[in-house]
């Protein structure tokens, strides 16, 4: 067996079908998936019992203990040797698995992330870019969390898991930075330089939740003193202006320019409030104006979406769904 892919769920039978069909696709590797259900009130548990497929794996917990607790239940039940994670809500491309082990094959890496792209709950990829490079992402690193994809796109030597002890449970949203901080100290990873991983935007995701995931960051800045709240601000900002919370991006960018960052200048800030009030005219007053193009969607290859679509769009239609 190659990789044991933990997938952490609750609540979501209707994105996760989806995302184990990614999984079960993958090409040319031994796989097993062991899924951790978190103690759904849905109808997760009977889905789960749809599934006949023997690479699934179900570890059903009683009562809800948070998505880090579910990964690291997962990680203890792994029987191979290398380790990947998915979140219940995105998707693979069919190679993630297969190129990201030759990646750390080929490299002795002990940790190897992918590309990736945003996509819609109509599965229509809306942005994403390439990765920074191993080098440069060990600099930014303690900054900000520049891995792309959140947890789903790295697998981890199960061995490092060991070492590093894991997700911190006192950790939710950010609880993949935490990590990432410190499997930096163990190696340098390797990289797979392709849009691999579809991370699904929609209004559940934990990382929406602002209030919890700026508390965890001052949380996470008492053990890193490089992590940087402008970044973090400006990141919420447009997490805010994507909902159309006018009012919260306004107050998110205003404070990360506060921070006085030399990643914040005022060319920036500027940019930042220009779009802000080119989607207010948008929206209130049915100006017909552009989209606004988040920092994440300046992408140096205009062919990133588009190979990101083409794999999506297969998937897709090979489960039967009907794209709006």
């Amino acid at each position: 067996m190659d990789v044991s892919v933990v997938v952490p769920t609750r609540n979501r039978q209707v994105l996760l079908p989806m995302t184990i069909r990614s999984v079960l696709a993958q090409r040319d590797v031994d796989l097993e998936m062991i899924i951790v259900d978190d103690a759904s009130t849905d109808g997760t548990p009977s889905l789960l019992a749809g599934f006949a497929d023997p690479r699934i794996r179900v570890i059903r917990q009683d009562t809800q203990q948070g998505v880090s607790a579910a990964r690291n239940r997962g990680i203890a039940a792994a029987r191979a040797p290398w380790v990947a994670f998915v979140d219940d809500d995105d998707l693979w491309a069919p190679t993630k698995l297969r190129l990201q082990v030759d990646a750390a094959r080929e490299t002795g890496a002990p940790w190897v992330y992918v590309g990736h792209v945003n996509m819609n709950v109509q599965y229509r990829v809306t942005g994403g870019a390439p990765p920074l490079p191993p080098g440069e992402l060990m600099k930014q690193l303690p900054q900000e969390n520049v891995v792309p994809g959140g947890c789903s796109g790295v697998m981890v030597s199960k061995r490092t898991l060991t070492l590093t002890g894991g997700f911190d449970t006192e950790f939710q949203p950010l609880a993949d930075w935490e990590l990432w901080l410190r499997l930096a100290r163990t190696g340098t990873p390797a990289w797979v330089r392709q849009p691999l991983v579809a991370y699904r935007l929609h209004g559940a995701q934990m990382s929406l939740d602002a209030a919890r995931v700026e508390s965890e960051f001052w949380q996470l800045a008492n053990r890193n003193d490089q992590a940087n709240p402008a970044i973090l601000f400006r990141y919420l900002g447009w997490w805010a202006l994507r909902t159309r919370n006018h009012r919260a991006a306004v107050r998110y960018f205003v404070r990360a320019w506060l921070q006085r960052r030399p990643q914040y200048r005022p060319s920036v800030f500027a940019a930042d409030l220009q779009a802000l009030g080119r989607d207010i005219l948008k929206n209130r007053f049915r100006m017909s104006l552009p989209p606004a193009r988040s920092p994440d969607d300046a992408t140096e290859e205009p062919s990133w979406k588009a190979r990101g679509q083409a794999w999506v769009d297969e998937l897709v239609a090979s489960c039967g769904v009907h794209k709006a």
